[in-house]
């Protein structure tokens, strides 16, 4: 059913950062919203958000969480992602980005949140950056160009293994 804004799925985990008084740059909610599509991937076999990630210098980003939240800089976010809608006076007005619904996505995101809300961004990038995942492989093959799509397939691929792991050591 997914195929949520990454908006929606950033929406989530910040408000789980103001519920739990942990700050989250931009940096660290691309990293955090690129794990729980991952994770979702490689349990589903479907993804997550509906946008693509590509292979930037510092890791995976998406194009639309960098537009909504570069303003941030490398400081905390402390509002919700937006979207452009109209009031009852059919004047424009922005609102919250609703979260995703579907309770098998808020599982992977509330899990993402658990076992990473306390890594640094840095961690986080070096955690997308490892030798022969999707973004090192992507960025191998295509040396200095920017903004290269990521192959869902490829990111499931890497994430199967995480789940199955997982999984099996249950």
């Amino acid at each position: 059913m997914p195929n949520y804004s990454p908006i929606a799925v950033a929406n989530a985990f910040l408000e789980r950062s103001f519920d739990d008084g942990k700050s989250i740059s931009p940096m660290k909610l691309q990293k955090l919203v690129f794990l729980a599509h991952g994770y979702y991937l490689g349990a589903k076999g479907e993804p997550l958000v509906e946008e693509e990630f590509q292979a930037w210098p510092y890791g995976p980003v998406s194009q639309s969480l960098y537009r909504e939240f570069k303003q941030f800089g490398g400081g905390p976010i402390t509002q919700l992602g937006t979207e452009v809608c109209f009031t009852d006076d059919e004047e424009f007005d922005y609102r919250p980005v609703a979260t995703p619904e579907d309770e098998f996505a808020q599982r992977v995101i509330g899990f993402v949140w658990d076992k990473y809300k306390d890594w640094k961004a840095t961690e986080l990038s070096d955690l997308s950056h490892q030798s022969g995942w999707a973004w090192e492989r992507v960025r191998r093959r295509n040396p200095g160009q920017r903004s290269i799509d990521i192959p869902n397939p490829d990111i499931k691929t890497d994430f199967e293994s995480l789940v199955t792991k997982k999984a099996g050591s249950e």
